[in-house]
């Protein structure tokens, strides 16, 4: 299960790190959008780091490239080991 993480923070990593896992998996941009019912367009914007996307189709695209996501404090957070956000 492992794999590798990656902190992303900033839309254009996250976009960065979409079009790596789909070139990875073989597939084009129109290819992966019908696979989540997003056009072509859509896809790229997301690869390009589009401010604007969102939340759903970004989720939807992340499972189809079967990639997740973990919330987690920053690094240099003051706060303690809690769980709470």
């Amino acid at each position: 299960m492992g794999g590798v993480k990656m902190l992303l923070v900033s839309t254009k990593e996250i976009g960065d790190a979409l079009r790596h896992k789909r070139k990875q998996m073989g597939l084009s941009q129109s290819e992966l959008g019908k696979r989540v019912g997003l056009d072509q367009k859509k896809v790229s914007l997301m690869e390009n780091g589009n401010p604007n996307t969102r939340v759903e189709s970004l989720l939807r695209l992340l499972s189809a490239l079967e990639l997740g996501v973990v919330l987690q404090p920053k690094a240099d957070s003051s706060q303690n080991d809690s769980t709470d956000f």
